[in-house]
């Protein structure tokens, strides 16, 4: 293998928001996950003594992204996650999470923390219990999401009358829904968010929390029924028997491995 190439980015951690959790894992619409610009994710276990360092490179998008600038970053990110954070060992990661927070899942078990670089955002979900594969690191190339949001819309917006308008600009399409929504009952102003950005939707809530409270903008909000959640438990199914399981890579020395 090629000797990765060093880019000496600096490395900043933080907690995920609620938000941001669709990151933390695999996005079964190929689509959206070549919106997102996945590059791909590491399979990360430290072994039954807690202190090894197991994984598995798991591609995305047909490894198109897989650059050599990002394999050079990769190895920078996790070398520093290793070296005094959640992937040094078990004991660290459950101390990590439990000061830091950034809790996935309501029961605790699953927490995330994001890096970001200049053109990467690196999602690494911790599960800092014996017997689960602890890490799971998604890693996005930033550009190829900003070149697919430019490409599509970003929101669109509909009136009684008929007329509509899609959205490229992020910030006028917040705009136009800040100044459209109040007006709402007379225009018959309707909004959709098209883009898969967990931050950009998540602005979109609060500009309806901030106008009608959590429980009187409740209308606009979709909630899934029984039915749509077993179409999604057998979506799940579908993806688990076509997939399997790829052979685990060992290394005590950290190296994406193609």
């Amino acid at each position: 293998m090629k000797q990765n190439v060093k880019v000496n980015t600096p490395i900043h951690i933080r907690p995920a928001s609620p938000e941001e959790a669709g990151l933390f894992y695999s996005e079964l619409d190929e689509t959206a996950d070549e919106r997102l610009g996945t590059v791909g994710h590491v399979r990360i276990d430290f072994g039954s003594s807690g202190k090894g360092f197991y994984h598995t490179w798991w591609p995305h998008n047909d490894d198109q992204f897989n650059t050599e600038e990002f394999k050079g970053e990769l190895q920078e990110v996790v070398d520093a996650l290793r070296a005094d954070g959640p992937l040094k060992d078990l004991a660290s990661m459950r101390s990590y999470c439990y000061r830091n927070g950034g809790e996935l899942t309501e029961d605790c078990r699953c927490y995330g923390y994001v890096v970001d670089t200049e053109h990467y955002r690196y999602c690494l979900r911790c599960t800092p219990f014996p017997g689960d594969y602890q890490g799971y690191l998604y890693c996005y190339d930033l550009r190829q999401q900003q070149m697919a949001q430019q490409a599509k819309p970003v929101g669109r917006v509909i009136f009684a009358d008929g007329s509509r308008m899609d959205y490229t600009d992020t910030q006028e399409y917040l705009r136009c829904i800040q100044e459209e929504l109040p007006q709402h009952s007379v225009t018959g102003f309707r909004y959709e968010t098209l883009t898969d950005d967990p931050v950009v939707r998540k602005q979109v809530d609060d500009i309806l929390f901030d106008l009608y409270g959590e429980e009187k903008a409740d209308w606009y909000v979709y909630h899934p029924n029984s039915q749509d959640y077993q179409q999604l438990t057998d979506a799940v199914s579908d993806y688990l028997e076509v997939f399997q399981e790829q052979a685990q890579t060992a290394d005590p020395q950290w190296q994406q491995t193609m």
